[in-house]
C-alpha cells in the first residue's frame, strides 16, 4: 500500500476501491473520513492537540493505530462510527509520566463496531488513568474493549472501562476484557469495568483481572538458565505485544519494542 502521510485537517474527498494507507501528521486537529473507506490509519505520534475527534462516515473498514511516546498529561480521543462500519483501534502506551487519558467511541447507526485494544506499561513512579468508554446508540451494534497492563517499580496502573447500552439499541452486543499484571507490591494496578444497560433484548459482558506476576512462570524461565530480570523482561513483552498486530510497518513494530525494553 502507497503510505500517504496527513498534515492537516482533513477531509478526504477521493476514494480508492483498494485499500489505502495513511500516517497522519502531529498537526492534524480533527478528521472527517468519507463514506466507505477501506484503510490502515497510523498515528506514529499523538497530534498536539489534546482532543481529536474521528468521524468515521458508513461502510468502512478502518484500523486505526495509536503510538503514545510523549503525550501531554491530559488526552481525549473520540471516534463516531456511522453505519454498517467496522473499526479496529490500536492504543500502545509506553510513554514515561503521569497521564489521564479519555477515550469515547460512539456507535451512532445500526450494524457499526469498535473494537479498542490498548497495552500500557506504568514504571518508576508512572501513574496513568484511562478511561475507556463506548456508547451504543443504535441498534445491532457490536463493541469490544480489550485492556492490558504491567506495572512496576512504585507505578499506578488504573483501567476505568463504560460500555453503555442505551435505550432502542435491541440486538447490541458489547464486551470488556482488563488484565492487569503487577511486578511488585510498590505498585498499583485497578480495573474498574461497569456496565449501564438500558435495553432488554442485549448481550454483554466483562472480566477483569490485576494480579502478581505468575510465580510458576518464573520458576520455569529461571530454571532454564535466565535471570529473574531476563525471565520478567520475557514475560513483559508476551503480555504487551500483542499489540503490534495493529501497526503494519516493522519499524513503527521495532520500536515498540525498543520502547518496552527500555522501560523495563
Amino acid at each position: 500500500m502507497e503510505r500517504v502521510l496527513l498534515n492537516q485537517q482533513l477531509e478526504i474527498k477521493n476514494v480508492a476501491s483498494d485499500k489505502q494507507y495513511f500516517v497522519v501528521d502531529q498537526g492534524v486537529g480533527s478528521i472527517k473520513l468519507p463514506v466507505g473507506l477501506n484503510a490502515d490509519i497510523l498515528f506514529p505520534v499523538l497530534p498536539i492537540n489534546p482532543n481529536i475527534t474521528i468521524d468515521v462516515e458508513k461502510d468502512s473498514i478502518l484500523t486505526i493505530s495509536f503510538l503514545a511516546k510523549d503525550i501531554p498529561a491530559e488526552y481525549k480521543i473520540t471516534i463516531n462510527v456511522k453505519g454498517n462500519s467496522k473499526i479496529e483501534t490500536f492504543f500502545a502506551d509506553f510513554s514515561s509520566k503521569k497521564l489521564r487519558f479519555s477515550f469515547v467511541g460512539n456507535l451512532l447507526e445500526s450494524d457499526s463496531t469498535l473494537n479498542w485494544h490498548l497495552s500500557s506499561l506504568a514504571a518508576s513512579n508512572d501513574n496513568k488513568t484511562f478511561d475507556i468508554s463506548v456508547n451504543h446508540i443504535a441498534p445491532r451494534t457490536y463493541a469490544r474493549m480489550d485492556n492490558y497492563g504491567v506495572c512496576k517499580d512504585n507505578g499506578k496502573l488504573v483501567f476505568s472501562g463504560l460500555s453503555a447500552i442505551y435505550n432502542g439499541s435491541r440486538s447490541s452486543k458489547t464486551h470488556q476484557n482488563s488484565k492487569i499484571m503487577v511486578f511488585d507490591s510498590l505498585s498499583n494496578g485497578i480495573a474498574k469495568p461497569i456496565l449501564k444497560i438500558d435495553e432488554n433484548d442485549i448481550e454483554a459482558s466483562h472480566a477483569a483481572v490485576v494480579g502478581k506476576i505468575n510465580d510458576e512462570h518464573l520458576f520455569y524461565l529461571t530454571s532454564r538458565g535466565l535471570t529473574e530480570s531476563e525471565a520478567k523482561q520475557l514475560i513483559t513483552f508476551g503480555y504487551l505485544k500483542p499489540i503490534m498486530n495493529g501497526f503494519i510497518e516493522e519499524d513503527i513494530k521495532g520500536e515498540i519494542s525498543s520502547l518496552i525494553e527500555r522501560r523495563m
